[in-house]
C-alpha cells in the first residue's frame, strides 16, 4: 500500500498570503539604525577579500557577514546606487529568507507532528 501524503494547499495558501502582505508593505518600512552599519561592515569585508582595502583597522572585523554578503552581491549585480533602492532590495531579500525559513519550519513540524494542520498552527 502506498503511503498517503496530506495535501499542502493550506500551507501554500498561508505562504502566499505572507508573501503578498510582505510585498504590499515593502515600502512602508524605514531603515533601522543598524542597517547602514551592517552594510558598511560588509562593504569593508568584501573590499578586504577582493584585496582593495584594510580589514585589520576596522573595529567590526569580528562580526560575520554570511547573511549580508549575498545582499551586497545582489545589490552590485543589479547596479543599485540609490540608497532607497538598496534598502528596498534588502527588505525584499530578507522577507524572502523569512518565507523560506517559514516553509522549512512547516515541513519540519509536519514531519515531527505527523499532521499538516498542527504544523500549520
Amino acid at each position: 500500500m502506498a503511503s498517503r501524503r496530506a495535501p499542502a494547499a493550506p500551507a501554500v495558501g498561508v505562504l502566499a498570503m505572507f508573501a503578498a502582505v510582505g510585498v504590499a508593505v515593502l515600502d512602508d518600512y524605514g531603515v533601522s539604525m543598524d542597517v547602514p552599519l551592517e552594510r558598511r561592515r560588509t562593504v569593508v569585508a568584501a573590499d578586504y577579500v577582493l584585496g582593495d582595502g584594510p580589514l585589520l583597522t576596522n573595529h567590526d572585523r569580528y562580526y560575520g557577514i554570511s547573511f549580508e554578503a549575498p545582499l551586497l552581491v545582489a545589490e552590485r549585480l543589479l547596479g543599485l546606487t540609490d540608497s532607497r533602492a538598496v534598502h528596498l532590495l534588502r527588505h525584499l531579500l530578507t522577507h524572502l529568507l523569512f518565507l523560506t525559513g517559514g516553509f522549512f519550519c512547516w515541513l519540519l513540524a509536519r514531519r515531527l507532528f505527523g499532521d499538516r494542520r498542527l504544523a500549520l498552527f
